[in-house]
């Protein structure tokens, strides 16, 4: 029988924390500190594994929101260029690569918001700012409700 992808991390949570930890040396405090980062990295994964699809779905939701938001961002040649990479990485989200497609939009409306800095017009640069600081702090919300549940949440 193969073991789950939740029974493998716990497998490997239960070799950090009863092989590797116990037989660290006590001046290898660096040495304890990772390996206890890594337990609780891998117990949090193991307590999201079933939703990361959806919110990393959410995630290429809420970049196609932002893009769709700065649509009527203008300005010159730069701003112009970097408008039809964001809608042709918009178009390409279709859903097939989440997690690609989430950063291929990223990458274009950090673009964008460079272009916007170098030859959009004045109401743009207003606009861009406002619709990102929106946009983000939605995002931010939603991100902050993902890792609550783990205490790192210190806003």
């Amino acid at each position: 029988m193969t073991p789950n992808t939740h029974e493998r991390i716990n497998s490997v949570v239960r070799a950090l924390s009863e092989v590797v930890l116990p037989h660290l040396p006590p001046e290898a405090s660096l040495a304890q500190e990772q390996v206890h980062l890594c337990i609780g990295h891998l117990k949090i994964l193991g307590a999201q594994l079933d939703a990361i699809p959806g919110y990393e779905r959410e995630e290429l939701d809420d970049a196609i929101a932002i893009a769709k938001a700065l649509s009527g961002i203008s300005g010159g040649s730069e701003t112009q260029a970097a408008q039809t990479a964001l809608a042709a990485s918009v178009d390409a989200a279709d859903g097939s690569d989440v997690r690609a497609q989430r950063q291929a939009i990223n990458i274009a409306v950090e673009t964008l918001v460079h272009a916007t800095s170098a030859d959009g017009d004045e109401q743009s640069k207003t606009a861009l700012t406002a619709i990102i600081l929106e946009y983000e702090h939605a995002r931010a919300q939603k991100d902050r409700a993902w890792f609550a549940p783990f205490g790192f949440d210190t806003l």
